[in-house]
């Protein structure tokens, strides 16, 4: 059985935080997907072309849409950067949670090897003296 050690609730308290940066990391990489959907939509509203054959402010209409149109684009496209920035600095928020988890881990598991081989330095160490006591103990025929 592992011994408990007193770093194990603030590893708890490190890995819950490290959960709650691995969660907004993969909601950051949900918007920057949604984001790029949103962008290719727009690409595709903004590449086709509404004129047909009809008076001229049929045509000052469909200009206007068209020009709307490349706005949405340009709005999706920074919309992109702004959630590929912000999954960057999630990204980065997780690996230092990530790294800080893991050292405190590798701390606890360092001390309690330490604890076990303490352990059984001092069980050896009994058990040495019992064998040398009842080896004594027998009467010798010399």
């Amino acid at each position: 059985m592992r011994p408990k050690t007193r770093l194990d609730s603030v590893i708890k308290i490190e890995e819950e935080k490290e959960e709650r940066k691995l969660l907004e990391m993969a909601a950051a990489g949900r918007q920057v997907k949604s984001a790029e959907t949103a962008l290719t939509g727009a690409r595709e509203a903004a590449r086709t072309d509404h004129r047909r054959a009809a008076s001229a402010t049929d045509w000052l209409v469909a200009e206007i849409a068209h020009t709307r149109a490349l706005l949405d684009v340009r709005s999706a496209e920074n919309a992109v950067k702004s959630a590929t920035a912000a999954e960057g600095v999630s990204r980065n928020a997780y690996t230092q949670a990530y790294s800080k988890a893991e050292a405190l881990r590798r701390a606890a598991q360092a001390r309690v090897e330490e604890i076990l081989t303490t352990r059984e330095k001092a069980e050896t160490r009994e058990l040495d003296d019992i064998g040398l006591q009842s080896f004594n103990s027998v009467p010798r025929a010399d």
